[in-house]
């Protein structure tokens, strides 16, 4: 997963356009990204993503997790 496709992922789930700055999800909307996370191996929570709603912040976790964990890019 790269930093474009996480963002093309949360506009296609939640409908909403993304942005560098914060992005105006509701509770609903970040579960349903944690969900498609969870689907593609990465293990991810509601608190990982709701305690700072920018995609900067998520691409950090999501990339923190794919290079610690290699065989979650494969």
């Amino acid at each position: 997963m790269t930093r474009e496709a996480l963002a093309d992922e949360i506009a296609r789930v939640t409908g909403v356009s993304h942005e560098d700055g914060v992005l105006p999800l509701s509770s609903v909307d970040v579960m349903r990204i944690v969900n498609m996370l969870r689907i593609r191996g990465l293990p991810v929570t509601y608190a990982d993503l709701a305690k700072d709603l920018t995609l900067d912040a998520w691409w950090t976790r999501v990339s923190h997790l794919l290079r610690t964990n290699p065989h979650l890019a494969a």
